[in-house]
């Protein structure tokens, strides 16, 4: 960290994120702003083989993609590269694991009804198929999941727990390691979309217990669209993925049509080709992530979000999601009563402050690369508006 972030109190160099000179950006669980320098990367990667070929890229360069990617996520999980796959998305990835699951008939899988679609419709696919059943735990006042009563719907009839560590709505915060435990009580899996969550929170993907924990990277680890990442615990590597090919094979490069032996541990989850250099850009910004250190990327955006729901309240916005901090991210949902919050959403991007409209509310998603002075010229706006 230089002296000039020092001084603009962000953890990351306005140098590597250039829009967040220009725009006071509010937006990281949209679209967060991609790393300057891996951008950069994927680009040259891209002008490279359109030059070369094979001769830029051959399949020594493919492998040391993927592995590169593999040990960067590794350290984002506090898991080792073995436990690793990464593939086009989180979506790819999630319908893999929920095929590989195969709940059975009867059984239920437990999910909240505001969880993104991405997280739950391909467990909903495989449910249809096999007979197994939604159980959905819904929100009281504000958008807000009761925890007890999300571990309460989890029983001996329970096949999987899949749930957002952080959803992407309010920010609502889940403690992980207590659904793992409550869902293995059980003998229920415990699977993660870690979307809203990898890149702005800790993410204790093996020390919490959960069985998988699957996300994109163009979001709060500020990446590229086209990569996914993905933990695997040694309980679900041993299972049958759902998607298949000429990765799947312990011995990938012999091409042979007629046999399928799956590698060991989480590489069997890697099936196919995909955009070579979007998985370069993701390790660029995901080791300067790594470097900044996740830890105090969460403890700065907890800080400038509380500075903004204090700032919210005192405009008199309804703030959405738990009254417990703990249980809050850096996403704040706010509405403002007489308001119509897709007019209100268009007003602020006129005056330069970045946020998304989602349902009848906004949502303001403030990443290391704001500062509290971000936070004020945020809420100047909010109040100019109002």
């Amino acid at each position: 960290m230089d002296n000039h972030t020092n001084a603009e109190g962000r953890l990351a160099s306005l140098d590597v994120f250039p829009p967040a000179q220009s725009y006071v950006y509010l937006d990281a669980a949209s679209v967060g702003l991609t790393h300057k320098t891996a951008a950069e990367a994927i680009n040259r990667w891209q002008t490279e083989l359109a030059e070369d070929g094979t001769v830029a890229f051959d399949e020594e360069a493919e492998v040391k993609c993927f592995d590169d990617l593999n040990a960067a996520t590794a350290q984002l999980f506090n898991a080792t590269p073995a436990d690793i796959a990464v593939a086009s998305s989180e979506t790819v990835l999630m319908s893999s694991l929920a095929w590989a699951a195969m709940p059975k008939r009867g059984s239920t899988i437990v999910a909240t009804t505001i969880t993104h679609p991405s997280t739950v419709y391909p467990w909903m696919r495989v449910a249809q198929h096999t007979g197994a059943e939604m159980r959905w735990v819904k929100p009281r006042e504000s958008m807000a999941i009761d925890m007890d009563e999300l571990l309460g719907a989890i029983d001996a009839n329970t096949s999987v727990v899949c749930i957002s560590h952080v959803e992407y709505g309010t920010g609502q915060t889940y403690d992980l390691r207590a659904i793992a435990e409550q869902a293995h009580r059980h003998g229920a899996l415990c699977v993660v979309d870690g979307t809203q969550s990898a890149g702005q929170v800790v993410v204790d993907a093996a020390g919490s217990g959960v069985d998988a924990v699957a996300t994109s990277t163009y979001k709060w680890l500020c990446g590229p669209f086209g990569t996914g990442l993905t933990y695997i615990s040694p309980r679900m590597q041993e299972m049958n993925p759902g998607l298949l090919g000429w990765r799947s094979h312990k011995d990938m490069w012999d091409f042979q049509a007629d046999r399928v032996e799956l590698p060991d541990g989480a590489k069997r989850y890697e099936f196919g080709t995909m955009a070579y250099g979007t998985a370069i850009g993701a390790t660029v910004s995901l080791r300067y992530l790594l470097d900044t250190g996740i830890g105090k990327i969460q403890a700065h955006n907890s800080k400038i979000s509380a500075q903004l729901i204090e700032g919210l309240r005192e405009l008199g916005a309804e703030v959405l999601g738990p009254t417990d901090p703990m249980q809050r991210s850096a996403t704040v949902a706010a509405r403002f009563a007489g308001k119509d919050s897709a007019q209100f959403a268009r007003t602020l991007k006129q005056n330069n402050v970045i946020a998304s409209l989602r349902k009848d509310f906004i949502r303001f998603s403030p990443h290391f690369y704001n500062s509290a002075d971000d936070i004020g010229r945020g809420l100047a706006a909010i109040r100019a508006a109002l």
